[in-house]
């Protein structure tokens, strides 16, 4: 079995890259089927040569060279369709001379038999059943008329000519079977991978907004015993108060624990990029779809100036992909159900590329009166923005969500009057291993620079943006009596008024807020500030506690986070920190 492995290995060339496994497979299939149609032809060309049958031994010899250049040349280019499409034409060229004027094994009703199960294997099921058609009809086609026609061309009795059709049309249909099972096999190994994938996102994320909604009031508590024990008590007040404390932080300790052991036993969507062809990709999810081709019709095409090669997290965008579709025809109402997928290239940079994604489905969301006040308007862009995270709430796709904010996009869904258009982008890396020296640019040196005077944190004045008023009442608590001046702000389009109009030394920013959040508003200040080359430190206060919330909220421009529940002395040594 090793040495039947590193014989196998011998035909994949691109085993060092990082490629899709059906790539892998495919360039294997491809390049086995080369190297041996080589030594079949090459063998009976030397044989024909051997008997001094020169007019086998000459074409066939031919022939064994074009196989020989077509793999030493072309079998290295991995995602080339030039490679199969020339081998599949050498292929058919070669066994048709095998049909008409047959070999000097006679060995070839066995060699034209396993045509199905080459072109099958190389080219996929549709295109090679059509080739392997067409082959068939050659061979009847030199049945009928070319034997008769065409000198030296091998005579076939009738007998002959009936197992040598019922033999390829046996070796058709195994061919076809063979790959249709494999084919469903992996398709469903792939569709449980992905489901199982969503159910742990989703425990993930119950888990979260459980955390979240601990935090917060556990904050509010701890808070509120900090400030009683810098009260005056006696020595039993006291030690109640340190008590509840202990408990406290024991709490604390436990919905760490909790979110820690949750995200070390929870399946994860693997981080690694790979070499990848979109089309094939997207098309392969799509099949899983199929089942009733009669009430549901899909259309997908990519704009001609996307690569055919993408590096990137595949598994991502599949999960992504079959998602989008499981929920569109979920809601879909339609007697047939149409989706229709659009790739188009949106911008890029040397080395890398950001597509824009696409869907169409021929339906309406199912948009509940009460959840959207405002319905004559319901159409306009700012509308729109506003209830996409109902909209994402409606069709359960939360987890879509999720996974398109992890590569630093927006789901956006857009109803109209007969259909629903979703969108969205994602980056990827083009797969190129050599690139031109005008390509290469020197990196763009930083000219912005930014004056900070230190302010003394008595003297300071700070935005507090949050949105719950117990939240509000404990961190002014926390900080009143160290700095000169707080405001506050519900939200972050409130936040961005104040902002406007008077000049803050520090902005105490939470996260999860309606109308506008922390992230979007952090993104309009720092907009903003480019025009006047100021910086004003923003530091995210949330119950938000997982690694990706702190990269988010830096991600986005704020300059610190801290999460909740935490200790005054934190907050107030972070402030401290960022005005000087």
């Amino acid at each position: 079995m090793n040495i039947l492995n590193k014989f196998l290995s011998l035909f994949i060339y691109e085993q060092r890259e990082k490629v899709e496994i059906e790539t892998r497979n495919r360039s294997l299939l491809t390049n086995l089927n080369n190297f041996f149609l080589f030594i079949i032809v090459f063998t009976e060309g030397m044989y024909a040569l051997w008997q001094e049958n020169l007019f086998f031994a000459g074409p066939l010899l031919f022939f064994s060279l074009i196989f020989a250049a077509n793999y030493l040349y072309m079998s290295r280019r991995v995602h080339s369709v030039t490679y199969r499409k020339l081998l599949m034409s050498f292929i058919i060229i070669t066994l048709s001379y095998f049909t008409i004027f047959g070999g000097t094994t006679q060995l070839n009703i066995i060699w034209v038999g396993l045509f199905p199960f080459m072109a099958i294997s190389i080219t996929g099921q549709r295109f090679g059943t059509r080739l392997s058609f067409i082959l068939f009809a050659i061979i009847l086609l030199n049945f009928v008329l070319l034997s008769e026609i065409i000198p030296f061309a091998q005579p076939y009795n009738l007998g002959s000519k009936i197992l040598f059709l019922f033999f390829y049309g046996i070796s058709l249909v195994v061919a076809y079977s063979i790959y249709h099972t494999t084919t469903e096999l992996i398709l469903n190994r792939e569709r449980l991978m992905l489901n199982s994938q969503n159910t742990s996102k989703t425990q993930e994320e119950l888990i979260s907004k459980l955390s979240h909604q601990i935090r917060t009031p556990l904050s509010n508590i701890t808070g509120i015993i900090d400030i009683l024990e810098k009260t005056s008590l006696n020595d039993d007040q006291h030690d109640y108060i340190n008590t509840i404390h202990a408990s406290a932080n024991n709490l604390v300790n436990v919905v760490n624990s909790m979110v820690a052991a949750t995200r070390t036993s929870l399946s994860q969507i693997p981080d690694e990029e790979i070499n990848f062809n979109l089309f094939a990709t997207l098309n392969n999810t799509i099949r899983l779809f199929q089942d009733d081709q009669d009430k549901k019709k899909f259309s997908l095409s990519l704009s001609a100036d996307i690569p055919s090669s993408l590096i990137g997290n595949s598994i991502k965008v599949k999960q992504i992909f079959l998602n989008l579709l499981n929920s569109i025809l979920k809601y879909n109402n339609a007697e047939i159900k149409e989706i229709k997928v659009e790739v188009t290239r949106k911008e890029s940079m040397p080395g890398k590329i950001e597509l824009q994604f696409n869907f169409v489905s021929n339906t309406t969301i199912p948009i509940p009166k009460e959840e959207f006040a405002d319905q004559e308007s319901l159409y306009s862009q700012d509308i729109i923005r506003l209830n996409s995270s109902k909209y994402i709430h409606l069709l359960d796709l939360g987890i879509t969500q999720k996974l398109i904010e992890s590569d630093g996009h927006q789901l956006t869904i857009i109803p109209g009057a007969d259909s629903t258009r979703f969108e969205f982008a994602m980056k990827f890396k083009e797969s190129t291993k050599s690139r031109s020296i005008l390509d290469i640019k020197k990196p763009t040196v930083q000219t912005e620079s930014y004056f900070k005077p230190k302010v003394d944190i008595k003297e300071s004045n700070i935005l507090l943006v949050e949105d719950n008023f117990s939240n509000q009442q404990i961190i002014i608590l926390y900080i009143k009596n160290e700095v000169h001046k707080i405001d506050v702000a519900f939200n972050g389009k409130e936040a961005l008024d104040k902002f406007g109009k008077a000049k803050y030394d520090l902005i105490l920013m939470d996260v999860q807020m309606p109308i506008m959040d922390g992230f979007k508003a952090t993104q309009k200040i720092r907009e903003i500030e480019k025009s006047t080359s100021t910086h004003t430190p923003i530091i995210a206060v949330t119950a938000n506690a997982f690694p990706e919330d702190r990269e988010k909220c830096l991600t986005s421009g704020m300059d610190d986070y801290i999460s909740k529940p935490f200790q005054p002395e934190d907050l107030i040594r972070k402030i401290k920190q960022h005005l000087s």
